[in-house]
């Protein structure tokens, strides 16, 4: 499905036009504000100039939007963002699913973001924002044989709950392999995975496939060339595994928040209800699905959400508040 969605995000089929913002606004048409994304400092973007936009669907105002273009392709082809980014880009099988999963990993990010920004700028007299690391011993049995399987071959397993405002759970699962070989040795090496979904356990359950994905991502690229992977000696990376590595006080999973539903229809309304609580009044869907590949592709873009995780030229006022 990642791949799909690297593919389809490429072009869009969607209703298209050239003309600028300030044109599209006088018009009278919908149309949603480049500069409300956080755009990079390098942005090609101004109000008068002309870009592609295409059609998209408000998902607050139930009606259409045209959004930038560059803001709903990968890679951005007129400068608008000047990274590739995949954030809030998902494929499944309906297109109810694929909103479904758009919208829970811009939150996922957006939390994430919060937590990195914070590790690298804030300091002893601020506020960080809410973590609590999770007790091993307390998780789901669906969950806890991906644990075992770790700490069986040497790994340290650090769960945190990492769950903002938004109140929709996010978890983050961090395996600590201190063995792990390469062309200088073997090094300690951290390996991330997060997940976000109305309910813990299943937000649990991705945070550390993913864990698990990313360092076999690592060991399949390094099946042809040995691994080329050296320690490091960046002080936010060193803070950042002196703080895994020490003991910290354990929450039990049952004291997280969780909440089931029956239908699709019903977690979206939730889903985007907790995004009005915090005051964002905008969220926006892309059909990106290809004719050709018969899958449900869907970019959403969320302003006010921070992108911070995936660009961190793009900071945001969610991260930059915990500074202020």
């Amino acid at each position: 499905m990642e791949a799909v969605e690297r593919v389809a995000a490429e072009r869009i089929a969607a209703p298209s036009r050239c003309a600028s913002f300030e044109q599209l606004r006088a018009s009278g048409v919908n149309v949603a504000d480049p500069l409300d994304f956080d755009l990079p400092p390098r942005t090609a973007y101004q109000a008068n100039l002309e870009f592609e936009w295409v059609e998209a669907w408000d998902l607050y105002g139930s009606r259409p939007i045209w959004i930038a273009a560059d803001l709903a392709r990968t890679p951005p082809k007129q400068g608008i963002l000047d990274h590739v980014d995949t954030n809030g880009l998902a494929a499944a099988a309906t297109y109810a699913e694929a909103l479904r999963h758009a919208l829970l990993e811009v939150i996922e990010r957006d939390a994430v973001s919060q937590h990195q920004f914070f590790d690298l700028f804030g300091d002893d007299g601020r506020v960080p924002p809410h973590k609590a690391r999770i007790d091993p011993d307390s998780i789901p049995e669906s969950c806890k044989r991906f644990v075992l399987s770790a700490t069986e071959v040497g790994m340290d397993v650090v769960l945190e709950d990492l769950t903002s405002d938004l109140e929709i759970p996010v978890v983050g699962c961090m395996l600590v392999d201190r063995a792990f070989l390469t062309e200088h040795g073997p090094i300690t090496h951290v390996f991330g995975g997060w997940g976000a979904d109305t309910v813990t356990e299943t937000a649990l359950r991705r945070a550390v496939t993913e864990a698990f994905q990313s360092r076999v991502g690592v060991i399949q690229g390094a099946r042809d060339t040995f691994n080329g992977l050296s320690a490091t000696a960046r002080p936010f990376t060193l803070s950042a595994r002196r703080h895994l590595l020490c003991k910290a006080p354990m929450v039990p999973f049952s004291a997280l928040r969780s909440r089931a539903f029956d239908d699709l229809e019903s977690e979206t309304d939730y889903i985007l209800d907790r995004l009005g609580s915090v005051g964002i009044r905008q969220a926006i869907a892309v059909d990106m699905k290809r004719d050709d590949l018969g899958i449900a592709v869907v970019r959403v873009r969320v302003p006010g959400l921070s992108a911070f995780v995936a660009d961190r030229h793009r900071v945001g006022w969610r991260c930059a508040r915990h500074l202020l």
